[in-house]
């Protein structure tokens, strides 16, 4: 019996395609088309959001590239004589002579003075941090200086600012005394590659071939980024915060494993880390090691935190977060002179009635922001190290105090950091402890060392106040309004005033009765309020 050996590309003529053919129509064709009317208007409605967003993508990219040449043009600006002499100010005017700036030491040179003056103006205008905006224009100067071809791509839109952002971290590192030909060959060989690849990608590529020019030994650089070792603590949301760590790759790659290996003793049960098994138990009782966190859900979905007498299952990186705390807040260091329960110092502002279980208005922990309750009646309570002020129940005011001498006591420094919780420049996040006092008004000038006359500058922008021509007023409860060498005038709120007054309770209407109109209000018999005088911060 004779078989078969065709296949589908064997098939006989007298198959459904084979006639297609001879008529010049395929039945796969005919069924691409029939699709094709279902698949138009699908991908008409995709195109109609992705080719807009292309378009706009390319748009971005121009206006980072103007960003750039702008920024580097204030740099410029920034080098040139009349400004930096016009930057300067007048010394008598400014307070130069004022004994706050004379204890700093020597005054800023021109050019560093200018160089400031123009990140002020820049951060005052931006909202944003003046080292920010310090850096902003260095990096504009740098990249419209270093990186043409980049920068022209940019402005095409053929790459995007995440691009811009990978190259430029692979060169910053790259020695001052760099030979001519070495960045733009860099910036040759990599180019194609920002222009296919996403920006992590490319990162990449770009280190490779960075290392491939970089003219010095990779031990060397080791050395030097040695000396950039630190420690950075960034406030994040829900009361907790992340500490990181600038070490040596090793060290770091080290320090995890063995924090790893600790969390794992703490569980007598085999397990993996992605494992559900992955914990252990322990009763939280808020004593021992370390205590994890647990969450429920009810019927409804919604969050149930954890009882007080709950059975708490630690998995391997809260194990690893409570060992890393606890060696940290009660180990002992390399020279032995750490020992255990040494406690840092900061400050925590409590309301009254919430320390009296009154009320649920959060605790602030200085440098970062609100805290849980709990957290805050036990350290009011019980830490000696923290310093407890308390706030008026309605007002949330200290009261002010007056003092006469030039050197402000210490209650009155602490009343004014704790006022101030930041240095009160536009832009500036440092924390007022970390800060100095200034006299807004010039202690030799008749300033008085009062509260409505202290505030708190961090000691760049200290000297930055004394030393060039940006002027401050300040109000009353402390408000500070600066004003910049370019004309513009800013008030600096505080933010956790902005806080405090947001989350003012409101006062509830009475419910009107059925049938019956408000009375008309009463006329005002001191006229309307008087207008600001002062244009809106920013």
């Amino acid at each position: 019996m004779a078989t078969s050996n065709a296949t589908p590309d064997s098939a006989p003529d007298d198959t459904p395609d084979a006639a297609g053919r001879l008529t010049g129509h395929s039945a796969t064709a005919g069924a691409a088309a029939e699709l094709d009317d279902y698949a138009d208007p699908v991908a008409e409605a995709i195109r109609a959001v992705i080719d807009p967003l292309i378009a706009n993508a390319k748009v971005i990219a121009a206006a980072y590239a103007e960003r750039t040449r702008l920024l580097a043009g204030l740099d410029r600006l920034g080098h040139d004589r009349w400004i930096i002499a016009g930057l300067a100010g007048d010394p008598i005017e400014s307070g130069r002579n004022d004994p706050d700036t004379q204890k700093h030491g020597p005054a800023l040179n021109d050019e560093e003075l200018a160089r400031r003056a123009m990140a002020a103006e820049v951060g005052c205008a931006l909202r944003m941090n003046f080292q920010t905006a310090a850096m902003m224009i260095c990096d504009a100067a740098r990249f419209t200086e270093q990186l043409p071809l980049f920068q022209r791509a940019l402005a095409e839109g053929r790459i995007g600012w995440g691009h811009v952002m990978k190259m430029m971290e692979v060169t910053a590192s790259l020695p001052v005394d760099l030979p001519e030909h070495v960045l733009p060959r860099l910036e040759e060989m990599t180019l194609t590659a920002a222009e296919k690849l996403t920006p992590g990608k490319f990162a990449k590529v770009a280190r490779e071939l960075r290392e491939s020019l970089h003219p010095i030994p990779l031990q060397d650089r080791v050395n030097a980024g040695i000396r950039e070792r630190r420690v950075v603590l960034r406030p994040d949301i829900n009361g907790m915060s992340w500490l990181n760590a600038y070490l040596k790759a090793d060290e770091a790659a080290a320090i995890y494993e063995r924090l790893t290996q600790i969390a794992k003793t703490l569980n007598d049960e085999d397990d993996t880390e992605a494992s559900s098994a992955d914990t252990d138990s322990v009763a939280d009782t808020g004593t021992g090691t370390g205590t994890g966190t647990g969450t429920g859900t009810g019927t409804d979905g919604a969050f149930t935190p954890p009882q007080p007498d709950a059975i708490v299952c630690r998995t391997r990186d809260q194990r690893r977060a409570d060992t890393y705390r606890d060696l940290l807040l009660d180990g002992i260091g390399a020279d032995g002179k750490l020992g255990r329960g040494i406690r840092g110092t900061v400050n925590i502002t409590v309301p009254v009635l919430t320390l009296l279980g009154h009320s649920d208005q959060p605790a602030i922990l200085d440098g970062y922001g609100p805290i849980d309750l709990e957290t805050a009646r036990r350290l009011t309570g019980t830490a000696t190290s923290f310093t407890r002020i308390l706030t008026h129940p309605h007002t949330g005011t200290i009261l002010s105090v007056d003092r006469d001498s030039y050197t402000p006591p210490a209650d009155l420094r602490r009343y004014v950091q704790i006022r101030d919780n930041t240095c009160q420049t536009p832009g500036c996040n440092r924390q007022a402890v970390k800060s100095e006092i200034d006299h807004t008004q010039a202690w030799n000038a008749g300033g008085t060392t009062s509260a409505d006359n202290l505030v708190s500058l961090c000691r760049p922008d200290h000297r930055l106040k004394h030393q060039s021509s940006f002027s401050t007023r300040q109000s009353p409860d402390g408000t500070l309004t600066w004003t910049t060498p370019g004309g513009k005038t800013y008030t600096n709120p505080r933010a956790h005033d902005l806080v405090r007054a947001a989350l003012q309770p409101v006062v509830p209407r009475k419910p009107e009765a059925q049938g019956l109109t408000s009375p008309p209000p009463v006329p005002p018999t001191s006229g309307p309020p008087p207008l600001d005088e002062e244009e809106p911060p920013f």
